[in-house]
């Protein structure tokens, strides 16, 4: 994909392109993190730069559903930025792919200690094919493919020379590592972003996707409550919507973040702008579906306020012409619809609202 420069000289840009099985591309990545390298590591009149001929992406693509899992696409140098692999997984990656050409002396000293490093951070298999051998007088690639699972293990490996690996993916392997120790819903963002730069906390513009059906069966936490991934409808990079196990009107779901915190204080600025991001989107799926022009948005924030759960969530609850013979009746109702002798709905009508969620936002790409 070139573009001229002023010189005439032709930009490039570095894309991992996946392929699926019918020959389609099913994703393409282009490389945001370009590579630099001095004569200190290379030798005397030998240096490296990337920024020279290729132009940067700017975004990190959502994961990409598989016969082997969810799969993160990366390039190479980007296995050096732990933000980017933990984005990856925090938008549902379960193997984080990284085809590379590390230099013989950087990937001597670094190559598998960073795929081990980012394997173990995000409990992610990561598939890392790496080119090898002279490609001229100034430049040798390290080789030595790789495949670590979950756990950090090395599971396959190549050596300098050209080889082809083959080994089976276990995604029980990750949901178990996940489940024994569960470090992303232990991250404190909130610390971390108060004591970064202040251009660590530019409100960024999320991605949302539709969890994997192959995920179902799995328990995530809203405050005390274990609840059913099929329950869910949509997730962002720290939020997840799902159906309300007792509705005050047709419709109406609920928003939390995905770490657990009680308080909207409690979250960083980088949650709370990702949350309401898909705030925005559920109100106007849920509008849609049910053909409103209205919604009630409310937060329930601290027992005072009738908040009953530990977490704190949004409600989304579409409107209609005199659904109240009050308007703010609603706000009653909603005190006290979770209270007392509550008659719970069956888990087979959640599923059958929340599948409607799911199908209704992919056809229409909200």
């Amino acid at each position: 994909m070139p573009t001229n420069r002023s010189d005439n000289c032709p930009w490039l840009s570095n894309i991992h392109v996946l392929i699926d099985d019918q020959g389609n591309i099913a994703s393409s990545y282009r490389k945001i993190h370009l590579f630099s390298l001095s004569s200190d590591v290379l030798g005397p009149g030998r240096s490296l730069r990337e920024s020279d001929v290729v132009i940067p992406g700017n975004e990190i693509m959502p994961p990409v559903s598989s016969p082997i899992g969810k799969l993160g696409l990366g390039i190479c140098y980007d296995l050096r930025f732990p933000e980017f692999s933990r984005s990856l997984r925090s938008l549902g990656a379960e193997v984080l792919t990284f085809p590379s050409a590390f230099t013989v002396p950087t990937g001597t000293a670094h190559w598998e200690s960073l795929l081990r490093a980012r394997a173990i951070e995000n409990q992610c298999y990561v598939i890392a094919a790496a080119q090898v051998g002279i490609h001229n007088q100034h430049r040798a690639s390290y080789g030595h493919s790789m495949v670590v699972d979950p756990w950090g293990k090395i599971v396959a490996e190549a050596k300098d020379d050209q080889s082809l690996l083959s080994l089976e993916i276990d995604l029980n392997l990750v949901s178990s590592v996940r489940r024994k120790m569960e470090v992303f819903n232990h991250r404190r963002p909130d610390v971390y972003l108060a004591h970064s730069p202040k251009d660590a906390l530019a409100v960024r513009m999320t991605h949302f996707t539709v969890p994997d059906s192959a995920e179902d069966e799995e328990i995530v936490s809203f405050g005390h409550v274990k609840l059913k991934r099929r329950f869910i409808f949509l997730e962002s990079l720290h939020s997840r919507a799902f159906v309300n196990r007792k509705c005050v009107l047709p419709g109406h779901v609920l928003v939390i973040s995905k770490r657990v915190a009680f308080r909207l204080h409690d979250l960083s600025s980088e949650e709370v702008a990702d949350m309401f991001q898909l705030v925005q989107v559920v109100q106007k799926l849920v509008e849609d579906l049910h053909n409103t022009r209205s919604s009630s948005v409310t937060v329930q924030d601290g027992p005072d306020s009738g908040q009953t759960v530990q977490h704190v969530h949004v409600h989304v609850i579409p409107r209609k012409p005199a659904d109240f013979k009050e308007n703010d009746s609603i706000y009653e109702k909603l005190a006290t619809h979770d209270k007392g002798e509550v008659k719970w709905r069956l888990e087979e009508e959640m599923s059958t609202e929340s599948s409607m969620l799911r199908n209704f936002y992919k056809t229409n790409h909200i």
